[in-house]
C-alpha cells in the first residue's frame, strides 16, 4: 500500500484524485461503501484509496486536513462486515493507520476485481440509496455515480472473457461485408506470406478462421471486427455510425472556434480499416510540411515530409486498432501548422509510462490479430519505440501522449519541431534570470505550443510522476506567476500568463523557397500563430421562433426526451458552455453535465468538445456533431 504521506500529500496537490477519496468517516454510511463499490468495478483504475479522518477544504483550512478517527477498530469492523455482507461479491479491503499532524488518520485501499468478478453490485435488500437502478457504483470524474445499463456492459462483456469487437449485431448479415475488400485482403496476405493457410479456404472459412464471422441461426454473421475490416460503407453507416475518422485541417496553432469558418478543410472517411488505413496516411502525408536531404554522394534532392511515413503508418494504426469501438465517437485528426493531433476513444490500457517498453495490452485482440497479419501492425508493444527514435533521429521532439482514463479519452500529439529547438531557447532567454529547471521550461513552451498544459500533458514529455507534475506547475504558478491556473481538481488547466517579451512563434509563415537551403534543418513550419479566440460569451442574437417558444415553455422537471432536443438544437446553432446551456434551460450545471452533456458527448456521440485536444481548455464549450445533426433532422427539427 501507498503510505498515508504521500497519499494525503498527492491529494492536496490535487484538489481531487480518481484514485483517492477523502472521507471524515463518522460513521459508515452509504457513500463511503459507495466508494468502494466504484473501486472495485472502474475498469483499469487499478482501485483506489478511502483516506478516513480527512476532511475537505473550508473557511478555516484552505486544503484538505485531518480530523481524526475516534474508534478504529470499530470503523474497521464495519467496513469489513460491509464489504462481506452488502455485496454479491465479498470485497477484500486493507487497511493501515497512521498519525497524521498529530489525528489518527485511517487508509484504506480498495483492489479493482477481476474482470470475472465483476461487476460488483449491491444486494437489493440493503439501502436503496445504494441500488436504485442497476446497484453497480463506478467512479467518474465528479465522483461515484451508479451506472445505468448501458455503462454496464462493458463489464459484463469483460465477464463473459468478450470483447466489444466480438459482439455480433442484431441486424448484421453476411451481406454487410464487401466481396471486394475480401479480395483485396487475400492480395494483401499473399504479400507477406504467399502460402498462409487460409488463403487455401473459401471466403466463409477464412473469415470464420479469423473470427470475424460466426454461426448464428443456420447463416454465417459477422460480428463487429468483421464489419470494422471488411464492411460496406452504407453497412457502417447504418449498423456503426459513429465508428468514422474526421480528419480536419486548422491553419493556426489553437482550435479555430468561428462557427462561421471554424475548419480550413475538413474530410470525413467511413470505409473499413482495411482501406481506411492507407487513404487516411496518404491525407496526413500529402498535407505535412516537407524538407529536403542532399546526401553525401547522391546527386538529386530527396523530399521527406516532417513526420517520416513510418511514423505516420504507426499513429494511424495504434489509433484504429485500440480505439475503444463501443463509444460512439469518431476518431478524430487535426492538423494544426505545428502538430499533429490524434484523439480517440479507449484510454491506454498500458500505463504511460510503460509505452514504448516491451508487450502489448490490446483492447481488440481480433483487429490486432489481422492487421498483424498484414504487416500493418506489430503486437509486441514496440511500435512507440520505434517512432520515438525515428524523430530522435530527425531532431523532432517525441510524442506526446495523454489518457484520460475516467473519460476514457487517448491523445497523441506529434509536434513538427524540436520541443527545445532554437526558436524556443530563444523565447526562454527572457526567463534567465529565474534559472528554470528543463521540466519548468517544457511545461512553459507547451502552455505556449498547444494554448495550455496540464499535469497528464507535462508527465508525458518528462520523467515526472503525477505529484512531481503537479508541483512543477504550481511552482510556475504561485512563484514564478508565468502560469495561469483553471479549473479546478482533475479539470485542472494551465495558460501562459501575460507576458511582456519575445513571442514564441514567428508572425509570417516562413516562406517556400527558405526551405531550399541544404541545412537538414527541420525547424518548425508554425504557420500563422494567432488563435482565433472567437467569443463564446452569451448568445445574444435571435433564436429561431420555435426554439424560443420550446425554451419558454420548457418545465423545471422535464425530462431526458424534452432537454436533449433543445440541447443539440442550441449546440447547432452555437458553440455553448455548459454555464449558457444551464442559463437557457435553468438548469444546474452540475446536474446537467452528468445527466444530459456528458450522456450526449460519451456515450451517443452527439455532441461533441469545441476543444477536443485540451479537454480542460478554460475556453471549452460544446457543438453537435454530424450526427447530432442527423439525429435533430430524424426528430423533423430543420437547422
Amino acid at each position: 500500500m501507498q503510505p498515508i504521506e504521500s497519499l494525503l500529500a498527492e491529494l492536496r496537490a490535487l484538489d481531487e484524485h480518481p484514485r483517492i477519496e477523502a472521507k471524515r468517516a463518522t460513521q459508515v454510511g452509504s457513500s463511503l461503501m459507495q466508494s468502494i463499490c466504484a473501486f472495485a468495478n472502474e475498469p483499469g483504475l487499478g482501485g483506489g484509496y478511502l483516506l478516513l479522518g480527512v476532511c475537505e477544504p473550508d473557511e478555516q483550512h484552505a486544503e484538505f486536513w485531518p480530523e481524526g478517527v475516534a474508534d478504529i477498530d470499530k470503523l474497521l469492523n464495519e467496513i469489513q462486515g460491509n464489504c462481506r455482507e452488502q455485496f454479491e461479491t465479498p470485497i477484500p479491503v486493507h487497511s493501515q493507520t497512521a498519525v497524521l499532524e498529530g489525528q489518527r488518520v485511517v487508509a484504506v485501499y480498495v483492489p479493482e476485481l477481476d474482470a470475472a468478478a465483476k461487476p460488483c453490485v449491491f444486494k437489493g435488500k440493503f439501502d436503496s440509496k445504494n441500488k436504485r437502478k442497476t446497484g453497480v457504483w463506478r467512479r467518474g470524474l465528479n465522483g461515484d455515480y451508479e451506472c445505468s445499463q448501458l455503462e454496464l456492459e462493458p463489464l459484463l462483456l469483460a465477464k463473459s472473457g468478450l470483447s466489444f469487437e466480438q459482439v455480433i449485431l442484431p441486424d448484421a448479415e453476411w451481406d454487410d461485408l464487401d466481396a471486394s475488400v475480401i479480395a483485396l485482403y487475400r492480395q494483401l496476405r499473399s504479400r507477406v506470406r504467399p502460402q498462409a493457410e487460409e488463403l487455401l479456404a473459401s471466403d466463409e472459412e477464412m473469415l470464420r478462421a479469423l473470427n470475424l464471422v460466426k454461426r448464428s441461426a443456420g447463416r454465417l454473421r459477422p460480428n463487429v471486427a468483421g464489419l470494422l475490416l471488411f464492411g460496406k460503407p452504407l453497412a457502417l453507416r447504418r449498423l456503426l455510425p459513429a465508428v468514422r475518422v474526421d480528419y480536419v485541417r486548422i491553419s493556426g496553432t489553437q482550435w479555430v472556434e468561428n462557427p462561421e469558418q471554424r475548419f480550413a478543410t475538413t474530410q470525413d472517411f467511413r470505409e473499413p480499416l482495411i482501406r481506411l488505413l492507407a487513404r487516411l496516411e496518404a491525407t496526413i502525408l500529402d498535407d505535412m510540411p516537407r524538407h529536403f536531404r542532399l546526401r553525401e554522394g547522391d546527386t538529386q534532392r530527396s523530399d521527406q515530409p516532417l513526420l517520416p511515413q513510418k511514423v505516420i503508418r504507426e499513429a494511424v494504426v495504434n489509433a484504429l486498432m485500440h480505439r475503444d469501438y463501443q463509444v460512439n465517437q469518431p476518431t478524430l485528426v487535426v492538423r494544426y501548422s505545428n502538430r499533429l493531433e490524434i484523439r480517440n476513444a479507449g484510454y491506454s490500457l498500458k500505463p504511460t509510462a510503460l509505452l514504448g517498453e516491451m508487450g502489448s495490452l490490446l483492447r481488440n485482440p481480433v483487429l490486432a490479430s489481422v492487421l498483424y497479419d498484414l504487416d500493418f501492425a506489430e503486437t509486441k508493444g514496440t511500435g512507440i519505440r520505434t517512432m520515438r527514435r525515428l524523430l530522435q533521429e530527425l531532431g523532432l521532439t517525441a510524442p506526446v501522449f495523454s489518457s484520460q482514463q475516467l473519460e476514457n479519452q487517448f491523445t497523441a500529439v506529434y509536434l513538427l519541431h524540436q520541443l527545445l529547438g532554437e526558436e524556443q531557447l530563444r523565447w526562454l532567454q527572457q526567463f534567465s534570470h529565474l534559472h528554470l529547471s528543463e521540466d519548468e521550461a517544457k511545461a512553459l513552451i507547451l502552455a505556449a505550443e498547444t494554448g495550455a498544459v496540464d499535469n497528464a500533458a507535462l508527465r508525458a514529455i518528462s520523467d515526472l510522476d503525477t505529484l512531481a507534475a503537479s508541483q512543477t506547475l504550481g511552482r510556475l504558478h504561485h512563484q514564478r506567476q508565468l502560469l495561469v491556473k483553471g479549473g479546478a481538481g482533475p479539470a485542472t488547466y494551465y495558460q501562459l500568463a501575460e507576458l511582456p517579451g519575445l513571442p514564441l512563434f514567428q508572425t509570417e509563415p516562413a516562406d517556400a523557397g527558405e526551405h531550399e537551403a541544404n541545412t537538414g534543418d527541420l525547424g518548425a513550419n508554425t504557420g500563422d500563430p494567432d488563435a482565433n479566440t472567437g467569443d463564446l460569451g452569451a448568445n445574444t442574437g435571435d433564436l429561431p421562433e420555435p426554439l424560443s417558444a420550446a425554451l419558454a415553455a420548457l418545465s423545471p422537471k422535464a425530462r431526458q426526451d424534452k432537454l436533449w432536443p433543445l440541447i443539440l438544437w442550441l449546440c447547432a446553432l452555437h458553440p455553448q458552455r455548459a454555464e449558457q446551456l444551464a442559463n437557457s434551460l435553468g438548469r444546474q450545471v452540475k446536474t446537467l453535465k452528468s445527466s444530459h452533456l456528458n450522456p450526449l458527448r460519451e456515450q451517443q456521440g452527439l455532441l461533441q468538445y469545441l476543444h477536443p485536444e485540451v479537454i480542460n481548455h478554460p475556453q471549452q464549450a460544446y457543438v453537435t456533431s454530424a450526427a447530432g445533426r442527423l439525429w435533430l433532422a430524424e426528430q423533423g427539427i430543420v437547422l
